[in-house]
């Protein structure tokens, strides 16, 4: 394996690419919790490279918790293979190793357990009015992490600027104050995409 970074030789044990510090994680494991300290070395350095998963550079303040297999339906019937990765901020989805679906945990409503016509058991995650379909190894965990990471997603352990105002928009969409419109329009404000 190549670190995505400077393209010398990895060892995926290390976590580390020995050659410039970049953190990288290529596990192709069912599901794959990233182990504690390796959560906190992340959080200390930072003057790291970078943090890639799946060949995919992070943002600041990403820190990965969670990643595995996983088929996202884009209906009862029809899905595709690929992977799924929790940050302390966000919920990736990677297809043919690139991020193709990237949910805000501030825009996380719900999560629960579902069921499929054809598939077993399924997690759903609520973003809005959409609802995105996962079957993925260890669903419970992932669950549970999702609103763990969602619970701890404020000011304090987050240096941006901007989130604050993210958590006080979504107070105020959660009390009824503002739409879901008028959010959605202030976020995009916010982080200037």
């Amino acid at each position: 394996m190549k670190c995505p970074n400077c393209g010398a030789d990895y060892n995926p044990a290390k976590y580390k690419c020995e050659y410039c510090g970049s953190f990288v994680f290529l596990t192709e494991d069912k599901q794959f919790n990233v182990p504690d300290n390796i959560i906190r070395e992340i959080s200390e350095n930072n003057d790291s490279p970078g943090v890639y998963v799946y060949g995919s550079l992070l943002g600041k303040g990403e820190i990965p918790l969670r990643m595995g297999l996983a088929n996202y339906y884009t209906s009862k019937f029809i899905g595709v293979g690929g992977k799924l990765f929790l940050t302390k901020t966000n919920l990736h989805k990677v297809f043919q190793n690139k991020v193709d679906l990237k949910i805000n945990l501030l825009d996380i409503t719900k999560t629960e357990s579902g069921l499929n016509l054809l598939v077993s058991q399924h997690i759903l995650i609520h973003e809005g009015e959409k609802i995105h379909r996962f079957v993925v190894f260890g669903g419970k965990e992932w669950l549970k992490m999702i609103e763990s990471a969602k619970n701890d997603f404020t000011p304090a352990n987050n240096d941006n600027n901007y989130t604050a105002e993210l958590v006080r928009l979504k107070q105020l969409l959660d009390k009824g104050i503002i739409t879901e419109e008028e959010f959605t329009i202030k976020k995009r404000m916010i982080l200037g995409i």
